[in-house]
Parts: structure tokens; sequence; C-alpha cells
């Protein structure tokens, strides 16, 4: 193999692969973590008293769960512009917005990461014991205070596999933003097989960069969910 091919500077594509792959973290934390913030309001709204708010998060889950991925950032990407301005149209106001490639695939895979970490939250808000939130009523809490400070810390521990395992999907999920032209690393190992036809070399490359990413995250997942875990109540064991 030709490692002047992975050099820094004019004569390889070193910097352009190291460049693809910075973008593409950035892409899959920032869709990872507005997602989530998604999903949790997606699943108190699944789990509240207002059959409207079950309603639209229900339809809102159903939708983006159904729909292929790679659809839902096409119609980001080319719809949402136009969608914006047929909203303001009616008031009088000629909005021109356009969305990059980066922001269009955040919000692309964020809100399906959203539509699935709905039910991840859900379930685990459900398997708080019962037990817990009545001795918190019963030192006078308000519900908020409830949520925030006995629910949700618990209900975290019981999400965090679920959680765990969206990750992985969001890494494995990034290099389709590439369709819409965003340079991460698949672009750019695409770019540089164009320039250089040795295509292999450097999807290779891609794939043990993806490889190496998944192993530490999976190091890490296994480590955290241990001192997560460790003291978690189990179902009932607060039960009167």
């Amino acid at each position: 193999m030709n490692w002047t091919l992975f050099s820094i500077g004019a004569e390889g594509w070193g910097d352009e692969l190291l460049w693809g792959f910075a973008l593409t973290m950035a892409l899959a934390v920032a869709a990872y973590v507005v997602g989530t913030v998604i999903g949790l309001f997606a699943a108190l709204a699944l789990l509240s008293k207002s059959r409207i708010l079950r309603s639209v998060s229900a339809a809102y889950g159903t939708v983006f769960r159904s729909v292929p991925e790679l659809l839902i950032l096409f119609l980001t990407y080319y719809g949402a512009a136009l969608m914006i301005r047929s909203l303001f149209a009616p008031i009088g106001l000629d909005l021109r917005v356009s969305l990059d490639a980066f922001t269009a695939g955040v919000v692309a895979l964020a809100l399906v990461h959203g539509a699935y970490t709905a039910e991840v939250f859900r379930g685990a808000i459900i398997s708080v014991p019962t037990g817990l939130r009545e001795a918190a009523r019963s030192l006078g809490m308000t519900p908020f205070v409830t949520f925030h400070r006995i629910t949700f810390p618990v209900a975290l521990r019981y999400a965090f596999p679920g959680l765990s395992n969206l990750w992985m999907v969001m890494i494995k999920n990034t290099p389709l933003v590439s369709a819409i032209g965003l340079a991460d690393l698949i672009g750019q190992a695409n770019t540089a097989g164009q320039n250089t036809k040795h295509y292999f070399a450097f999807f290779t490359a891609a794939l043990i960069a993806y490889l190496l990413v998944s192993a530490i995250s999976l190091w890490g997942q296994i480590r955290l969910e241990r001192n997560l875990t460790r003291h978690l109540p189990r179902q009932g064991s607060w039960s009167p």
C-alpha cells in the first residue's frame, strides 16, 4: 500500500480524512444530544394526561420510526426552506432560508433519534418503582421536584443501555449525510478515491476509524453502565 496517500499536506489526503472524521464526530454528537432532548419531551408527552399531547407524540414517533432516514434527510435538506416560506407567506413575510448540509443532517438525524429515544425514556420512567414517587409525595415534594430529584435520575439509569445502543446506531447513520454533500469521513474518502482511484484503501481507512470509535464507545458504555446500575433499585423493591 502506498502510505503517502495518507500523509498530511499536498501529497496526501490525511488532513482531509482527519477533517472529515472530526466533522463526522461533531455531527454524531450534535444530533445525539438534540435528539435525546427531543426524545425526553416526547416521552413526557406520551405519559401526560393530555390526550392531544399523547396523540401528537405518538404520531411523531410512528412517522419517524417508519420512514427511511435517507428520505427524512432529503426532505429536510431540500424541503425545509420551502416549508418555512410557506408558513410565513400568509402574513406577508418572504423568508428565504436555506439549510447547509451539516445543519440539515443534525436536524434529520436528531428527529429520527428522538423518535426512538422517546420509547427508551418512556419505558425507563414506567420502570421507576412507584414507591419512590409515593415517598417523595409523602415528604411534600411537588410533581416537578419529584421528577427532577427522584424519577428522572433513576429513569436515566434504566434508560442508559438503550441510549448506549442508540449512540452506536447514530454513529452508523452519519454516513447518510454524505448523500447531500457533507464532506464527512465517507465523503472525503469517496473524494480521495475519485482523485486517486484507490477506493479500497480510503474506504478501508474509514472502516478502521468507525471500528475504533465503536470499540471505544462500547468500552466506555460498559464502564459507565456498571457504575450507574450498581445501586439501581429493582422493580418493586420500594413498593409498600
